[in-house]
């Protein structure tokens, strides 16, 4: 067995635990300022897509549809279908949204999609990219992306001091629902393994301000107070979270 799959069984084992013991995989999804975050990151993505007409959305990391759920309340008739290692996640997932009849959900590693070449207009996932084999993951991502389709990903910062302590001190990361294979990342050497991965249009942008543990009260001051964080060159570098996006050339 090689590192990539323990890697995946090491993946599967801690989400399985997660979706038999919460119904979630982060706490952070079920927080008032965490559902916020998630609304963002949707609004986002159907921003991004919105150029294509009904396009195919392939989700990495679907958990137990954390995010799923906020895309399909902005747009129930999204053609999109869900990938993880965890069959308690999908299976859960398959029965939070079977009422969406062009919603699917399928027990898949990033590695090793089961699709052909060039089949969807879109690859997105929030917080997954960081568990995997990056070089491997995005270059299976190029290869079902169509010509001119596009990737966006929501990414813990590596610039953020809590991100780096977390991510650095595994025994503080596992408190926090942390795997000792997952990591984060700085923007510029992100922003090089998509081009070299054959990516163009690269843009990874830190943003995020709001933590999950915000209370429901303070959410509108903090959330005014990180939009503008955001907007100032220097500061926002130790923003939370990086958007990522790039596209397959046409």
């Amino acid at each position: 067995m090689n590192m990539n799959q323990n890697r995946v069984l090491r993946e599967q084992e801690h989400f399985d635990k997660l979706a038999q013991d919460t119904g979630e995989i982060w706490w952070g999804s079920t927080t008032p300022a965490g559902k916020l975050r998630k609304e963002r990151r949707a609004k986002l993505i159907l921003d991004a897509i919105s150029c294509y007409d009904d396009p195919l959305v392939l989700e990495l990391g679907c958990g137990t549809g954390a995010l799923t759920r906020y895309i399909l309340d902005m747009n129930p008739d999204v053609q999109l279908i869900g990938f993880d290692v965890s069959p308690l996640c999908i299976k859960e997932a398959i029965e939070r949204f079977q009422q969406f009849k062009r919603v699917d959900f399928q027990i898949a590693n990033a590695y090793q999609l089961p699709f052909r070449d060039n089949i969807a207009e879109a690859v997105i996932g929030a917080s997954v990219i960081h568990h995997l084999d990056v070089e491997k993951s995005l270059h299976e991502c190029f290869r079902v992306l169509k010509p001119g389709g596009s990737i966006w990903f929501s990414e813990p910062n590596m610039m953020n001091p809590q991100v780096a302590v977390e991510k650095n001190i595994h025994c503080i990361g596992r408190l926090l629902d942390n795997t000792d294979d997952e990591t984060a990342f700085f923007r510029w050497q992100l922003a090089r393994q998509l081009r070299d991965a054959g990516f163009q249009n690269v843009c990874v942008t830190p943003y995020d301000f709001m933590h999950p543990i915000i209370p429901k009260p303070l959410i509108p001051i903090v959330n005014g107070l990180g939009l503008l964080l955001e907007s100032i060159p220097i500061v926002k570098e130790i923003s939370g979270s990086l958007i990522v996006k790039a596209e397959k050339p046409k």
